[in-house]
């Protein structure tokens, strides 16, 4: 069935918007999409009459500060375990006017089906008030729900789930941490079955001494930083275990992870070297990037000899988000990093043996992405073919570059890259529907199927305005499986798993994240695209700790349940 690409929310063809904050969708392109065969899946914006209407404010129009400028994370989650995903929010704030009445919170939108939210943030306690940033997903205390932890510039809020219903334990879990955190990732970096936490920090900012507002740009006046002031060290924090009541201990210095200071944004642990344990990659605005190589429950930085710190040419970037995917089905993870305007969106090729090679001009990645400011971004397999796709949200951060020549505007067009499946990528946005047309500044992204088609859809964050919900109308045509892992012990999502697929003659790679993107958080069950193939042959789950398990058979189309030690014996 050939899904209707000139649907636009509420149905109606070839409707015109005219240019207002929410954005612009070009009447010539709409036309356009409705007269020719649908082609490829399209992307339809369906936030509005799904009942996403949360604006995400984040300071001055003008952004006179810094802290104005980057907030931004979203996550989905299965909060209260009925089966679909939900979607969380967190929101920004003011820095030189006092609170409105009804200042800004976070907000969480119960998915009650058919493209229907309904948002319940106090209800269920996670109204979150403060400048959040970001946002991860992970059952740190093991006891089947689905635990919540927000990243802001005033430091963390963690938010136990108990039953559907949420209390913030923070402090009382050991994460006292004040600082402006952004990225975070959990994960069992040391081993011992529980997950621990590495915390990235941007910078110190004290709204009672805020710092000045006539920096220079490309000859226009912006706001100050990141250079020029005081970066935050990130953090690591070791989960004690249920013996000790699920607290964490600050074990940094402990863990060999060095005082850097510099500008931290996204955070992705990432088993580099195929050795069984969790590395870490951190982006850094204004600095080099990191590669924490895990020996054993101890890190060494590696980045610049592993060549994923700087761009092939050796020049430091200013990063932002990171996804990780086998993009070229080798059976290792390569690496997209998203970077500021007038440099390039950097695609590290893994080369099998810890080391990474620069190719994003060999993939027309660097070319198509030089004019955009890059943040939330995410391999997954769009249109079900069987190879990883790239998304890549874009916004600048200076609203005063529509007010000169610079090559660059405020609101800009998100990107999707379509895998060639030859190792290349082409950038097939403007084919894909009237959602993938609409600008705006965007920031952080998730992936998921939020409508449990079975394929997966895009919520996107927009500074100062609401989210858009994009809707993968025909991604479905083709043959797919999802994956839900059930882990044992500490880990009950299983999360640093990864899962191989033997399909139509080739094999397919996803690992189970508990961090992604650009402050953000996927669909933690993993998908797979199988195209024409109508059951995936064989699949292989290497389990934390090691364990490999193997299912054979799986017909396509379904949602599987994978438990540990359940396998069919060979």
């Amino acid at each position: 069935m050939v899904a209707n690409q000139c649907k636009i929310g509420s149905g109606q063809v070839g409707r015109y918007r005219q240019p207002t904050g929410r954005g612009i969708v070009f009447l010539a392109l709409t036309l356009w999409a409705c007269t020719r065969p649908a082609e490829k899946p399209q992307w339809v914006e369906v936030g509005a009459e799904a009942g996403v209407g949360m604006v995400v404010h984040s300071g001055s129009a003008e952004k006179r500060y810094i802290v104005e400028c980057n907030t931004g994370g979203v996550a989905l989650l299965d909060f209260d375990r009925d089966g679909d995903v939900d979607i969380f929010v967190p929101n920004g704030g003011d820095v030189e006017r006092a609170a409105a009445a009804a200042p800004p919170r976070a907000a969480l939108y119960r998915n009650d089906g058919n493209w229907r939210f309904t948002e319940v943030a106090a209800a269920v306690g996670v109204a979150h008030l403060g400048w959040g940033m970001g946002c991860t997903v992970a059952d740190y205390n093991a006891d089947g729900w689905l635990d919540l932890l927000l990243t802001s510039a005033g430091g963390v809020a963690l938010y136990r789930n108990e039953g559907g219903r949420f209390t913030e334990v923070a402090a009382a879990a050991g994460l006292s941490d004040r600082g402006w955190s952004t990225g975070a990732a959990f994960g069992d970096f040391d081993g011992d079955g529980d997950l621990d936490l590495y915390l990235a920090r941007y910078l110190r900012f004290d709204p009672l001494d805020l710092p000045p507002t006539d920096c220079t740009w490309l000859g226009l006046t912006v706001f100050c930083g990141p250079q020029g002031l005081e970066g935050e060290s990130d953090r690591y924090f070791r989960n004690e275990g249920e013996a000790r009541g699920w607290r964490f201990t600050d074990a940094t210095r402990e863990m060999g992870l060095i005082d850097d200071q510099y500008y931290g944004f996204g955070v992705l642990a990432i088993d580099i070297e195929e050795d069984g344990d969790l590395d870490l990659y951190v982006a850094n605005d204004a600095g080099p990037n990191l590669l924490y190589r895990n020996d054993g429950g101890r890190f060494t930085e590696v980045g610049a000899a592993a060549g994923c710190a700087f761009s092939g040419d050796g020049r430091q970037q200013a990063s932002m988000g990171i996804a990780a995917g086998d993009y070229d089905r080798d059976g290792d993870q390569d690496l997209l990093v998203t970077n500021f305007s007038h440099d390039h969106n950097t695609l590290y090729q893994n080369q099998g043996d810890g080391t990474f090679r620069d190719l994003s001009y060999a993939t027309l990645i660097g070319r198509a992405s030089l004019a955009q400011l890059g943040w939330g971004v995410g391999f997954f397999d769009w249109d079900h073919d069987g190879d990883e796709d790239l998304f890549v949200a874009n916004g600048h951060v200076y609203p005063q570059v529509d007010g000169a020549e610079v090559g660059t505007r405020y609101a800009q067009a998100n990107q999707l890259f379509e895998n060639q499946g030859q190792g290349d990528f082409t950038e097939v946005g403007r084919l894909t529907g009237p959602g993938m047309a609409e600008v705006f500044s965007s920031r952080g992204s998730a992936v998921g199927d939020l409508d449990e088609d079975g394929d997966l859809d895009l919520v996107v964050v927009n500074i100062d305005e609401r989210p858009s919900l994009l809707r993968n109308e025909g991604g479905n045509r083709r043959h797919w499986l999802k994956v839900i892992l059930r882990g044992g012990g500490a880990n009950p999502q299983a999360i640093g798993a990864r899962v191989r697929l033997w399909s139509g003659g080739r094999w397919q790679e996803r690992a189970l994240r508990a961090g992604t993107g650009y402050l953000s958080q996927d669909d933690q069950r993993l998908h797979f695209g199988l195209g024409e193939a109508q059951r995936a042959e064989r699949l292989v789950v290497r389990w934390p700790g090691g364990e490999e398990e193997e299912w054979r058979e799986l017909p396509a189309d379904q949602t599987v349940e994978l438990a540990q030690g359940t396998a069919p014996q060979p």
